[in-house]
């Protein structure tokens, strides 16, 4: 199991407990700039690409996003389902600007640096997916997808030790939150550790 694990890499392992997922819309507020009409319009296009990304219907779901973005700079919510299309396709840098994006929109959804940190580890860019994780966790230390994406990244550097904390107390706050199914999973990637 070890040997998939870290042969999956980052996103591939990310993908099995976080399962990001493109978002119908939140409604960021009106701006001086956008009227509620734009910002409508916005959020139907938004659910637009989310419906058409749930159907595997990625290049599409891209130009939805786009258009919601271009009605609406803004919109937070549509940079971030944006990035995970873009990472559907593989293209992992377009996803690393729509997240860096969603996270100049708003610092304060741990989602999205869970999910830049995901698509930099997906490029091969460990230290900056672990810098990104732990300044999750630095704001959200109860978050456990963090805490397990930062496990991730250390087994892709060696950092043995490093991960198992990590793993530890990644499981722990699922357990909190009743996640039985990841306290498996992780049990399990800490057996697979200890052989």
């Amino acid at each position: 199991m070890i040997r998939h694990f870290l042969a999956c890499g980052l996103a591939g392992l990310v993908m099995v407990t976080a399962l990001p997922r493109v978002s119908r819309a939140t409604l960021p507020p009106v701006s001086q700039s956008n009227s509620q009409a734009d910002l409508e319009q916005a959020e139907a296009y938004n659910n637009q690409g989310y419906d058409l990304a749930s159907q595997g219907r990625f290049t599409e779901a891209v130009a939805a996003f786009e258009r919601a973005i271009a009605l609406y700079p803004g919109y937070d919510t549509a940079y971030n389902n944006l990035g995970i299309t873009y990472a559907q396709l593989g293209n992992f840098p377009a996803a690393v600007s729509a997240f860096e994006e969603a996270i100049t929109l708003n610092s304060a959804n741990v989602e999205y640096y869970n999910n830049l940190g995901s698509a930099l580890g997906s490029l091969g860019r460990i230290a900056e997916a672990t810098n990104i994780f732990k300044e999750a966790i630095a704001r959200y230390p109860n978050e456990p997808d963090s805490h397990f994406n930062l496990a991730i990244a250390f087994l892709n550097q060696n950092q043995v030790p490093e991960a198992i904390a990590s793993l530890k107390t990644a499981r722990d706050l699922y357990q909190i939150r009743n996640n039985f199914a990841a306290v498996q999973q992780i049990n399990q990637i800490l057996q697979d550790l200890e052989l």
